[in-house]
């Protein structure tokens, strides 16, 4: 049955399908410029405090944690709000046979 979601999820589908298509052209163009930097300066001094400076790919992967954990916890409070809300939307909704119904929030 098509419900309200099913266009919603195609555009999701798009906008994460363009977002793919960005990959290869952003990654020539930081190779492109690394190039030029490097036949510019071959010898690149260290910063200073280098050593506590995290490389691109620590922050990347911080980051991603964080923003996983995130989401992971405000679905978390989102499923347990729609369960307690289960008796009132399933009647709505005409969804009394459904396995959530008078399901007790966590």
């Amino acid at each position: 049955m098509d419900t309200l979601l099913d266009p919603i999820t195609d555009v999701q589908d798009r906008v994460v399908d363009g977002l793919k298509s960005t990959k290869q052209p952003v990654v020539d163009a930081v190779e492109s410029v690394t190039k030029l930097v490097l036949d510019r300066v071959p010898q690149l001094p260290a910063v200073p405090f280098a050593g506590v400076f995290p490389t691109p790919l620590e922050v990347i992967d911080n980051q991603t944690k964080f923003a996983t954990k995130v989401v992971n916890t405000t679905k978390s409070i989102a499923v347990a709000a729609a369960k307690a809300a289960a008796p009132v939307t399933d009647q709505l909704l005409d969804r009394t046979g459904s396995p959530v119904s008078g399901v007790k929030a966590a």
